[in-house]
């Protein structure tokens, strides 16, 4: 998704503190609204709050959020990071990536995760639908990669679920030309825009979130009963893809960091310090179907 600086068998699909609240009013999410200028839309956390973020009506019997552990949390962020100092320092050779003089370190954020959750709790009808208006009261603009699984079997192991969508993210970079990054347009149709939100220079936070249902199948194309699906919502902020801005700064790894940030001991092409992910409180919790991935898969 692009914006203007104004506004057994096994598929995969890819595209672009528990609140209660008794009224509108109450809901602060129903003050950050999403004014395009050509459409306003009401924020997801607002949107379904009658439903307190928790299963929608097409969920079924079977939804299960998925909840992350810290550990889980820190391997989304380490695969995030170590692609994007991958690129940064230049290793990245498919279509010949040059080496980025300005990219971000990017740590968790459990708000952003919170919203992601909220969004993949409906179990839309389009699972790879984005919603509308996801931003926090830091960020205006949040961006958004959406992936998708669903299998014959319920056994699907979460972990390299969780790796085998990012990578394909990660993946379009062999249809990135180089001399795009120094500006970002509508490609003629060809998906980039999972990649150049991963890599997205002045992204510097992550939050993601996962959830299962199960949905018939058609019989009449497939001998299988019943679908098992998992769905990965990531946010971003600030979010990525505005038209005519680069992805990043070609140049020398770090040698243009962003104002009181340097290059982090650890990942040698990126700026910033690295923040191990520790939720030391219960920030969100949504309904009282939350389990574990040991719980629910093998």
């Amino acid at each position: 998704m692009f914006l203007s600086r104004s506004g057994a068998i096994f598929v995969i699909c890819i595209f672009f503190v528990c609140f209660v609240f008794n009224s509108a009013l109450e809901n602060p999410y129903c003050r950050l609204d999403c004014d395009y200028v050509v459409k306003f839309f009401k924020h997801t956390v607002c949107e379904r709050q009658n439903e307190k973020c928790s299963a929608g009506p097409l969920c079924g019997p079977d939804f299960r959020v998925v909840k992350l552990t810290d550990a889980d949390r820190q391997y989304i962020l380490d695969i995030h990071n170590y692609l994007r100092n991958k690129v940064a320092l230049g290793y990245e050779k498919r279509n010949n990536q040059p080496p980025a003089a300005n990219m971000n370190i990017m740590t968790y954020n459990m708000e952003l995760e919170y919203i992601a959750q909220c969004w993949a709790n409906a179990c839309n009808g389009n699972p790879l639908n984005h919603d509308q208006c996801r931003r926090t009261s830091e960020y205006s603009h949040v961006g958004q990669n959406l992936g998708f699984i669903y299998s014959s079997i319920s056994e699907i192991n979460i972990v390299k679920a969780l790796k085998q969508l990012i990578l394909i993210w990660y993946d379009e970079v062999a249809l990135f030309k180089n001399e795009w990054i120094n500006s970002t347009e509508d490609r003629n149709g060809i998906k980039v825009g999972h990649y150049t939100q991963m890599l997205w220079a002045d992204t510097i936070e992550i939050g993601c979130a996962t959830t299962y249902y199960t949905t018939p199948s058609d019989k009449n194309l497939t001998n299988v009963d019943l679908w098992h699906n998992l769905l990965l919502v990531c946010n971003y902020g600030p979010g990525g893809n505005y038209i005519g801005a680069p992805l990043y700064e070609i140049g020398r790894p770090t040698s243009n960091c962003p104002k009181g940030t340097k290059r982090n001991e650890k990942f040698k092409g990126l700026c910033g310090k690295s923040k191990h992910v520790k939720s030391s409180r219960k920030l969100f919790e949504i309904g009282d179907l939350a389990v574990s991935l040991n719980q629910l898969f093998v």
